[in-house]
């Protein structure tokens, strides 16, 4: 095999998780010379990504490659001679990719020369970069040359997201440049669904009438961190109805934990959920494939719970149930038909532990209780809510929880809803960054592989990531009022009611999925998603 390694380098710039990414880097990694790859991740606005290419490179000359471009195995090779046997006024050549989508040949990889490309950088502040520094190349007699010969395909694989904000982009640039070959492309679009509805096909014309329909021009250069999320969000919620739900059972409970939201008084007094309620849910949503159920009180307080859970499996419902585990040994036999899975809280490794927590005396009842939902064969879990004193017995805990059984211990970072983020004895409860060893050691300890998930410290005065878009799930109470996010909005009445006539697409499911869309952090700053895997 050729060694071009010393002459030639790829950059695959890549942000986010696109599907084509492994594909092309596997191409690369099979071209018919040995070449050096480097992977520009994650730099944002495209501008800056493209100047990180300048930075790096130490080569004669450098490819260009996106991650959804899939090149032959020949390409580098052919592109390299291209280049050597250029005229030195030659300071790029580009080449086509056979569009797979739209069947269309479009130009899309390059090659340049670094020592001519390092004379001119990248502007980071003007709009489509690339455009302006060929401007500033020619009126040095420096010129591109664009070869025909396809030597690759562009995005072989899409999502529904991409290939919104593809076509969204490239009615953008129509709209600003007015290249022609792009003037019949929301028709051309309209002809692709036509001979194939799918989903990809109908989001590609969503995403280029998205961008017809706005009057203004994006005058901002190309974010791979922050692409058309609001857009294909908003469309995204009318056209995928949920496929998770959530059944607040009731709000009666047996414990009085001491961080239970139920202390702050934002919880709706509701009746026990019926099996009414859950009907007009997959009535109104025959999405839904998983439901769980849990509080905001003890599940088996309701003795509609062995009612509904039959009513769900008998409607062939994945169903799970969250539970402090006291009245398993008692009410378990009772149910109908077991859900799927249960999760049973634990609240400490000792009886004493356990009641300083609950104020109850139930810790060798919850214990047995697990033993019954093992020897049941249900799939159980245990929860553990970590705090800088309690985490420190998280090895007693998993030698407790294996010898009952049990194949997986979640480990949860506390997030108590009485403390304010401001309020130092918050900090003083939850994990932060200097406790990374504590969680590093528990790692390694013997049977640690049933650990399924880690607290993450956070760190004070850091803003914390937005949580993924909520619109897959829903909450329901027994007053039917919803919710589309429980760790933050609890179901309230003003949120809507599962028995209205617009439920999905009411005015609190917009304006809060408007808030998560506009980035305002502030909507999930207390989200323990945020401090959990």
């Amino acid at each position: 095999m050729r060694d071009l390694s010393n002459e030639v380098t790829v950059f695959v710039v890549s942000c986010g998780n696109n599907p084509n990414f492994n594909d092309c880097v596997d191409a690369l990694e099979n071209q018919t010379a040995k070449i050096k790859i480097d992977i520009i991740k994650d730099y944002y606005p495209m501008s800056v990504a493209f100047q990180e290419m300048l930075n790096r490179c130490k080569t004669k000359y450098y490819i260009e490659c996106d991650e959804d471009m899939i090149l032959d195995n020949d390409a580098v090779e052919i592109m390299y001679e291209d280049i050597k046997k250029s005229e030195a006024h030659i300071s790029m050549i580009a080449y086509r990719l056979l569009d797979v989508h739209l069947d269309f040949n479009l130009y899309g990889v390059k090659i340049y020369k670094n020592e001519i490309l390092q004379r001119y950088p990248y502007n980071l502040e003007c709009l489509s970069c690339e455009v302006e520094q060929m401007d500033r190349m020619k009126k040095d007699r420096f010129h591109c040359f664009t070869d025909e010969r396809i030597v690759g395909k562009h995005s072989p694989k899409w999502n529904s997201a991409d290939i919104f904000e593809r076509y969204y982009n490239l009615m953008e640039k129509f709209k600003m440049f007015r290249y022609i070959w792009m003037e019949d492309l929301p028709i051309r679009l309209f002809n692709v669904l036509k001979k194939d509805i799918s989903e990809n096909n109908l989001y590609a014309l969503l995403g280029a009438y998205t961008s017809l329909i706005k009057k203004d021009i994006d005058e901002e250069e190309k974010d791979y961190n922050n692409n058309r999320k609001r857009e294909f969000g908003l469309m995204e919620s009318y056209f995928k109805p949920p496929t998770t739900a959530t059944l607040y059972m009731t709000t009666q409970c047996n414990y009085d934990c001491g961080w239970c939201r139920r202390n702050v008084g934002d919880i709706e007094d509701a009746p026990d959920m019926d099996i009414a309620t859950a009907k007009t849910l997959l009535y109104k949503f025959p999405s839904i494939e998983s439901i769980c159920i849990c509080g905001y009180g003890e599940p088996f307080m309701s003795p509609n719970l062995k009612y509904i859970i039959e009513f769900l499996k008998n409607e062939n419902k994945f169903v799970g149930l969250i539970t402090n585990g006291s009245l398993l040994l008692d009410r378990l036999p009772l149910l109908i038909k077991y859900p799927d899975y249960i999760s049973i809280s634990i609240n400490g490794i000792s009886a004493e532990m356990h009641e300083a927590t609950t104020k109850t005396k139930s810790f060798d009842k919850v214990l047995q209780g697990i033993k019954l939902c093992v020897s049941k064969g249900i799939e159980t879990y245990v929860s553990y809510v970590c705090t800088k004193e309690s985490i420190k017995k998280v090895p007693q805990l998993l030698e407790l929880v294996k010898s009952l059984g049990v194949k997986t211990l979640h480990l949860q970072n506390l997030l108590p809803h009485f403390k304010e983020e401001n309020d130092q004895d918050f900090w003083d409860l939850v994990l932060q960054t200097k406790d990374i060893s504590t969680i590093e050691n528990l790692k390694k300890l013997p049977g640690a592989e049933i650990i399924k998930a880690y607290p993450i410290p956070i760190e004070q005065g850091v803003t914390r990531r937005n949580c993924k878009f909520p619109w897959s799930t829903i909450q329901v109470n027994g007053n039917g009022s919803i919710s589309i996010c429980n760790s933050i909005y609890p179901c309230r009445s003003e949120n809507g009611n599962i028995n209205d006539h617009v439920v999905w697409q009411n005015a609190y499911c917009q304006d809060f999925r408007s808030s998560i869309l506009s980035e305002q952090k502030t909507a999930c700053t207390k989200c323990f998603r945020n401090w959990q895997i």
